[in-house]
Parts: C-alpha cells; structure tokens; sequence
C-alpha cells in the first residue's frame, strides 16, 4: 500500500476518537509515511486533548482546530487543502465509526484504474436487532447495499477515499456533503466503486424520533443538491429504490415485513417534512449530533451478534 492520507472531521467526540486513532494505527497497516489529520471543529469536550496525547506518540497523527464549528463541509475543505499538497488519495473517514482490520488498503486498490475516482465502503449498523428504530436502521442500510451492489453506487462518507485532484473545494453551506462530492466526481467522467468487503461498523438511532431527524436532514441535504445543481442521487430515483425494496421483501420473513412497510413510510414522512423545511429556507449545515448514534459499545460480541443475524 502507497503513502495513505486519513482524514477525519471531529466534532465532541471524546468517546469515539481514540478507538478510532488506535484502530487506523494498530489495526490497518498504514505505511510509515501516512498521514492522519483530525480537525477537531468547536469541541467544547476532550476531543483535542486526546488528538494530541495521540500526536505526542505517533507523527502519522496531526491536530487541526477550529475555534468555532462551522459545519461539516468548513472541516473537509481543509483536509482537501491539506491533501491536494501530500499525495492523490484522500480516505475520509467519520470520526464515529470503526473500520474493520483491512478496510483501509482494500479502498486503495481500485485506484490503479485511471478511471476510478471514488471508493467506498460498506457500512455496516451494530445495532441490535430488536426494537423497530434498530430494525429500521439495518433495513435502510441493506438497502443501501443492494443498490450499490447493482451499479447505481451513492456515496457514503462513513468510509470512503478519492483522487484529490477531483475535489479541491466544496461549499460551506451544504447540508450533506456526501452527494456535491458525488456529483462533483461522476460529472469529470470518473467511476465510484463499491467495495462490500471495506467493512466500517457504525452506530445507528436507537429510537424512533432521532431516526427521523436524521433521515430528515438528509433527505434536506438530497433536495438541495438537487435544487443546487440538478444533481439526483441514485437513492432519491424510485426506479432504483423500489427493486431493492422488492429484493429484500422476497428474502425477509413474515415478521420482518412490518419493519419494512413501517421503513417506507418513515422515509415517505422524512422526504415530507425535508421537503417543507426545504421550502421554508431551513437547511441545516450545521447538524445538530444525533445523541444515540454516539452511545458506541464496540464489543467484538456484539458486532459478531449483529452480522449472525444478518
């Protein structure tokens, strides 16, 4: 594997950086000669302090800190500043989640093809299956991954990489992110390839209320691309999503079938309410942390438990 430049976006995330540094360090063998960059925006936590206890014990890591929060898209467009002068693969990854062993080198191979502009990985919810939010939660994320798996790949940024030179500058009052990038990569002529295999665990909303205001910022986040740049995601096309939905109704059980009829009618009310606040000039660059994605409890059981039951 070449030189390797991590990015990470932090935001009070003292309960989650250092598993995520000792992760990158320990566990995905990373070259000498990479780089991890943290930009700690507005963290009124522990955040920097234990960036830098990292930083006094392994050069790869380097401290960035903002003073005040200025949204995601703010933190991002200094790691692309950073990246652009280091090297020509830049691996974004969410200062939340945990790569599994391996994930980072398997994001860097489809790069040998001149075509490939992005890679990304398959995210994967350790939520536990019982309750409907939890249930919910793996629902849309198979989703995700049956669509990906048929060609029609959206990015995801919970792990993914991509040429430097294709993103050099996004702007700052993006809801999400993810898709101006997306966009920005497919409209050079460039490929984005889906590696299933690049496993990154995440942390799913365990309740109902903060699912949905999740999936509503997002789907304020989808809308305003569209609105930005006539841009639409593959997962806003219902010809993309309905198949899927399909796929997964003819493979799941009597039981789980509820919790895909009551996942469509959660999207349908999201895209609504987005759709409204859209409307009304409410977007959100500036999110507001989902408190019950940040409980983590990283136990290899518990991970294990939830792809058994897969």
């Amino acid at each position: 594997m070449d030189k390797v430049f991590v990015g990470i976006c932090a935001h009070n995330e003292e309960n989650n950086i250092g598993r995520l540094l000792n992760n990158l360090l320990n566990e995905q063998a990373l070259p000498r000669n990479s780089e991890i960059f943290i930009v700690c925006s507005g963290c009124r936590d522990l955040t920097p302090e234990i960036v830098r206890d990292f930083c006094e014990k392994d050069d790869r890591v380097n401290l960035i800190v903002e003073d005040s929060r200025r949204g995601k898209a703010s933190a991002l467009n200094i790691l692309f500043e950073r990246a652009k002068h280091a090297t020509g693969i830049l691996i974004l990854v969410n200062a939340d989640t945990l790569p599994e062993m391996g994930s980072i080198s398997k994001l860097t191979q489809p790069f040998r093809d001149k075509s490939v502009g992005a890679t990304m990985g398959r995210p994967m919810p350790i939520n536990e299956l019982h309750g409907i939010s939890n249930r919910i939660v793996h629902i849309i994320w198979d989703l995700h991954h049956n669509i990906s798996l048929h060609k029609r790949v959206k990015l995801s940024g919970e792990l993914c990489a991509l040429r430097t030179s294709l993103v050099e500058k996004i702007p700052t009052n993006l809801a999400t992110d993810e898709p101006y990038i997306e966009m920005l990569i497919r409209r050079q002529g460039y490929q984005i390839v889906y590696l299933p295999d690049a496993i990154v665990n995440i942390k799913g909303p365990d309740n109902i209320a903060d699912l949905f205001k999740q999936r509503r910022r997002i789907w304020a986040g989808h809308l305003q691309i569209q609105k930005m740049t006539g841009f639409v995601l593959s997962t806003s096309k219902l010809r993309n999503v309905l198949p899927s939905i399909l796929t997964l109704a003819s493979k799941s059980n009597v039981r789980k079938l509820p919790y895909l009829l009551l996942s469509v009618i959660l999207e349908i009310s999201a895209y609504l309410a987005a759709r409204e606040a859209f409307r009304k000039g409410d977007i959100p660059y500036k999110w507001e942390p989902i408190k019950s994605t940040k409980k983590l409890h990283w136990k290899a059981s518990d991970v294990k438990k939830t792809k058994t039951n897969k």
